[in-house]
């Protein structure tokens, strides 16, 4: 049987494979383990493989390509739509065929295993920042239950909190020590990780020209390696801004053009660093003085007297 593109449902251990003809046709379906799927690419001749993107998508695009397949990853919110009555796994296997159709549909391109990589020190940096803001929160809550408060922010918060312990229940002390200890575990881990992201920014040309914008730094400009495979896929700033989710939601129809708040879309941990980079530009563009601005901070200036911050 000879088919011009195969889709599949990636899942954990069960892919929903369906086969089309080059009429786009689908012409048999099939219910496959992991090693059944891996086998499959392995041994079909070379084809179209199109899947969503998802978990493990990248590492079965390149094992496709290694063994001289094509592949293309569909954004999951676009597939949606072709998704016909009920939804199974067959039905969405099926959507992938259709959805492949639309020459207006872009693929996700493929990450290198580096690029992954990066990227995964970064969502495990993120997590370990929210763990140690949840255990901040958790010993604040127990020092306040007994009459203590404590400054806003973080600096320095282990110390302060091993200051209150003394004025804790016996029976509650080894418990908030032991939340302590978190706390000064997490921050630990978060400092060997910048100092990986540092050393990773020095050694990616691509980093180190984006150090030179004003506004970021090492963790935005690695962020910026590892989620954008290609800068080039986009043919104008406009497009990579809309792809952040930083330019207007827009709602027109006929002669009326209505445009709304930043659509919000895209890659929200990247849009978060280059609001705060932005953030620190103006605030530098605001504390200099008059002589010592540079024509971004000026332009910056010129921009918060008719819009604002």
């Amino acid at each position: 049987m000879h088919t011009n593109t195969i889709a599949v449902d990636l899942a954990k251990s069960v892919f929903q494979v369906s086969f089309a003809n080059r009429a786009d046709r689908v012409v048999d379906r099939k219910r496959l383990t992991r090693s059944q799927f891996e086998r499959l690419i392995k041994t079909h001749e070379p084809t179209t493989i199109v899947m969503e993107a998802c978990a493990s998508a990248h590492h079965w695009c390149r094992l496709a390509q290694q063994h001289g397949h094509k592949t293309r990853q569909l954004h999951p919110y676009y597939v949606k739509p072709y998704v016909r009555r009920n939804k199974t796994d067959s039905e969405d296997a099926d959507a992938l065929i259709r959805a492949n159709k639309d020459p207006h549909l872009l693929a996700v391109p493929t990450k290198h295993p580096e690029q992954q990589a990066l990227q995964s020190i970064h969502r495990t940096r993120q997590q370990f920042i929210q763990t140690r803001t949840q255990r901040i929160n958790l010993a604040r809550s127990l020092a306040v239950e007994y009459g203590l408060s404590l400054p806003r922010g973080s600096a320095g918060i282990s110390t302060k909190l091993r200051s209150k312990s003394d004025e804790l229940p016996v029976m509650l002390v080894p418990t908030f020590n032991s939340v302590i200890t978190d706390i000064d575990t997490l921050a630990g881990q978060i400092r060997q990780l910048d100092t990986e992201l540092d050393q990773i920014a020095k050694q990616s040309e691509i980093a180190t020209r984006l150090l030179s914008i004003p506004g970021i730094g090492v963790i935005t400009a690695t962020a910026l390696v590892a989620s954008v495979p290609d800068i080039h896929l986009f043919k104008r700033g406009r497009q990579f801004a809309a792809w952040l989710g930083i330019t207007p939601r827009e709602h027109s129809s006929g002669n009326t053009r209505r445009l709304g708040r930043i659509s919000k879309q895209g890659n929200e941990y990247l849009r978060t660093l280059l609001i705060h980079g932005g953030r620190s530009v103006s605030q530098q563009a605001s504390r200099r003085k008059p002589e010592d601005r540079d024509p971004i901070h000026l332009w910056i200036i010129r921009l918060e007297e008719s819009k604002h911050r």
